[in-house]
């Protein structure tokens, strides 16, 4: 499996790479570089590494598709909260960080086809049996990460369940809460969570609902009304590398 590294001072990650090569490339001024952002801590779909590479499911996808597109990029792993502002203000181009696809964030931002399934989990500290229904949250108190389908789902159903609602800026954060018992319960994609406890980084969380809502879609965003050649790769890039067996390839590794 490539790694591919997080590009600054003016270096520009390439995907015209050969499998199995490390190496990178530096293109002429002139060739058009996107500046795309990951999520800076978010396993399984960005991880980094000790060298300050990332792999994962994000950031490994966005690989394939863009060495099947021919298209170059700088990856730049952000905080979550701050990635449709940036989308918005014109900062980066596109970004990829495990985002589901909301009419709420479609005012802001044009989606491409979705990329990856990912539903919700409730979680809960590790020596906490007292939740197993959503009706077993009355009193007790959320931690939501900003920004985060989470925190809506926690803001949408506090009054109905009865439940506090406390909001972090980061996974990081949020799950030490319910780790430390600083709170009772988190909102976390059943992915994320699910790799992050089964690889023992959160042994002391577990799952106690593993599924919230109907799961929706990942999608990779662009600024609303801009980037559509950006869109337009992604999704003939997803295409290609469902077809030719990377995409399975690259899933199958996290799960």
């Amino acid at each position: 499996m490539k790694k591919f590294k997080t590009i600054s001072m003016g270096l520009v990650l390439t995907m015209g790479l050969m499998t199995g090569l490390g190496a990178t490339q530096v293109f002429a001024d002139d060739e058009k570089v996107y500046k795309i952002a990951c999520d800076q801590a978010y396993a399984p779909f960005s991880i980094q590494q000790d060298d300050g590479s990332y792999k994962g499911i994000d950031v490994e996808l966005l690989a394939a598709i863009a060495e099947e597109e021919g298209f170059e990029y700088e990856l730049t792993p952000m905080d979550f909260s701050g990635i449709i502002p940036a989308l918005v203000s014109g900062t980066i181009d596109g970004s990829i960080a495990g985002m589901n696809i909301t009419d709420e964030r479609k005012e802001s931002v044009d989606f491409s086809d979705g990329y990856y399934e990912s539903g919700s989990a409730l979680v809960v500290n590790k020596d906490d049996d007292s939740i197993s229904d959503f009706d077993d949250l009355k009193g007790k108190v959320a931690a939501c990460k900003e920004g985060t389908t989470g925190q809506l789902w926690c803001e949408d159903h506090a009054d109905e369940y009865g439940f506090e609602t406390t909001v972090y800026p980061d996974s990081v954060s949020m799950m030490m809460a319910v780790a430390n018992k600083q709170a009772d319960f988190l909102i976390e994609d059943y992915p994320v969570i699910s790799y992050q406890i089964k690889i023992g980084e959160q042994e002391d969380l577990k799952v106690a609902i593993d599924a919230i809502e109907e799961a929706p879609q990942n999608g990779f965003a662009v600024k609303k009304g801009e980037n559509a050649d950006l869109l337009k790769m992604f999704n003939e890039g997803l295409q290609k590398i469902r077809d030719n067996g990377k995409y399975d390839e690259i899933i199958a590794e996290y799960e």
